[in-house]
């Protein structure tokens, strides 16, 4: 009809024109097709639109119908994240240290548990030990963890 349409010459204006969005096709695929569309979606972390897109982008360059500038920058756009990730703040130099800090108390922590029983029996280290981790309990969870293996011993 399209080609009589046209070979009359009537404007593209006059022509009715069917539209299908993408997910639309999707959503009439067979079973194994859809569960694999929606494996691809999962797998590429798209929209169910973009997943589909990402395909029929690969298909064609392929097949050589697009070119590979085309096919680049296609597959760029479509392969935005449903849920972008954060990128990871840079800590300034005190941050740095202070971070520092905590990562090396976290570890003694653990090193004064290992020597709870053998080397240090004297009440008075336990007591810094113990005090310490009291103070640092809501900070470290090494401290707290210490805490809890103490008690259990007492």
């Amino acid at each position: 009809m399209a080609a009589f349409l046209f070979a009359k010459h009537v404007p593209l204006s006059g022509i009715m024109r069917v539209s299908l969005s993408v997910s639309t096709i999707l959503d009439c695929l067979a079973p194994e097709l859809y569960l694999a569309m929606t494996k691809y979606q999962v797998q590429k972390e798209v929209g169910k639109t973009y997943a589909g897109l990402l395909l029929l982008t690969k298909a064609l360059y392929q097949e050589k119908l697009i070119s590979k500038e085309v096919y680049e920058k296609y597959i760029y756009r479509y392969s935005r994240k449903l849920v972008p990730e954060e990128p990871l703040q840079k800590l300034t130099t005190e941050e740095q240290k202070k971070k520092q800090k905590l990562d090396e108390k976290a570890r003694s922590f653990s090193g004064a548990f290992s020597q709870w029983h053998d080397d240090h029996p004297d009440p008075d280290w336990r007591n810094r030990w113990i005090a310490d981790a009291e103070k640092w309990k809501d900070t470290i969870p090494e401290a707290k963890e210490f805490l809890t293996k103490v008690c259990k011993l007492n």
